[in-house]
């Protein structure tokens, strides 16, 4: 398996996680792209409610008030210009415009932000059935991954580029003991 160059260069280029249900067993790793909406992270964090269907819900139900949100905008900037040939109250006019301004950033911004987060997962479900990868469901940590990978020979190369948080020294650096392989 090739190391692929993750797009952040502070990132390591794999997260580890078991895949599936009932596979808990089996540690994939996976690249950025590939983990998606993802499990839970080794480091915390339960994002095993980030499901593809729950989030398109969400999304779904967001799509109104982002569509209202810049109507109710054009509705307040209105009362404004009204507020200056004394058809309105300028005071009200004021805060249903910067009202309706902050609603606007935040419900359209955040339906964007939902949308953008559907595209990364469908194009991370292509990526997964690609090379046949089950879709990440609890992360485990880079010296638990590497356990696993050194027990099954071959199917990721055991660097210190790919495993770059684990806590056991490699081959050639200054801590390593040949013995630590057999105790670890």
């Amino acid at each position: 398996m090739t190391t692929e160059t993750p797009k952040h260069p502070a990132l390591p280029p794999y997260a580890y996680a078991t895949g599936g249900w009932g596979k808990e067993t089996v540690i994939y790793a996976y690249t950025w792209d590939e983990w998606g909406l993802g499990g839970t992270h080794h480091s915390g964090g339960n994002y095993q409610a980030r499901t593809f269907t729950g989030l398109a819900v969400v999304t779904l139900i967001a799509t109104v008030p982002a569509i209202l949100a810049p109507l109710g905008f054009l509705f307040g900037f209105t009362a404004l210009i009204m507020s200056f040939f004394g058809a309105a109250d300028i005071g009200m006019a004021l805060v249903l415009t910067v009202g309706t301004a902050v609603a606007t950033v935040l419900f359209t911004g955040g339906w964007v932000l939902s949308i953008r987060a559907l595209r990364d997962e469908l194009r991370a479900r292509k990526l997964r059935e690609a090379k046949g990868l089950p879709k990440p469901r609890y992360g485990v940590s880079d010296d638990r991954a590497r356990k696993w990978f050194e027990e099954h020979p071959g199917t990721l190369e055991i660097t210190r580029e790919n495993f770059p948080n684990g806590a056991r020294p490699f081959p050639g650096e200054p801590d390593y003991l040949p013995d630590q392989e057999k105790r670890a």
